[in-house]
């Protein structure tokens, strides 16, 4: 085996990810990054860019989780003399908060099966 399909076929580390359900919309870590970009660029195109993707990619994730809620997760100004952004209402702000406290308690509450799984792998390196 050359070593590009080794790498490529290299075992992935195990793991536990948390993913969040609320009406017919899905919230993980990728979209509780951007919501944290979000709230400190201020910004939705400047939290685009950090994450590396468009805004409107950004603008369609950040919409999509917002449409599981009552309540908005961030507001937003238009442009112009003000030059606009976006800033994090107290709902995005706990949402943020709620999140990150309840991956802490899985990742703690994980750790055991974790390193069993660990040490059970098999090792692709070995071809």
């Amino acid at each position: 085996m050359t070593a590009a399909k080794k790498a490529k076929h290299a075992a992935q580390e195990p793991g536990v990810r948390t993913k969040l359900f609320i009406a017919d919309e899905t919230i993980g870590l990728g979209k509780i990054n951007l919501l944290a970009l979000l709230d400190e660029a201020g910004s939705i195109s400047a939290a685009a860019r950090q994450m590396g993707m468009s805004y409107r990619r950004a603008w369609f994730l950040l919409d999509s989780m917002q449409s599981g809620f009552r309540d908005p997760l961030f507001v937003t100004e238009r442009g112009g003399s003000s030059k606009g952004g976006a800033k994090l209402t107290q709902l995005g702000k706990d949402l943020i908060h709620r999140y990150r406290a309840h991956v802490a308690i899985v990742d703690d509450q994980s750790a055991d099966i974790l390193s069993w799984m660990r040490a059970v792998q098999v090792d692709h390196n070995d071809d």
